[in-house]
């Protein structure tokens, strides 16, 4: 077994998260199936900038 290394934090949750409150949002303000979708586009290309611009500069 591998063991979790503490330092590492799991990106893939990042996107998770982000596909979950664009999807969330866009049903609440407009009710439309279509805008959800594009809610999660948008939401996983606000993860992925967020993880290469903002917390790359982070890591030791």
């Amino acid at each position: 077994m591998e063991q979790f290394n503490k330092d590492k934090q799991p990106e893939g949750l990042y996107f998770i998260l982000a596909a979950i409150c664009g999807v969330l949002t866009a049903l609440v303000v407009t009710g439309s199936i279509l805008w959800a979708v594009l809610g999660a586009i948008l939401g996983l290309l606000s993860a992925g900038f967020y993880l290469n611009v903002l917390v790359k500069g982070r890591h030791h």
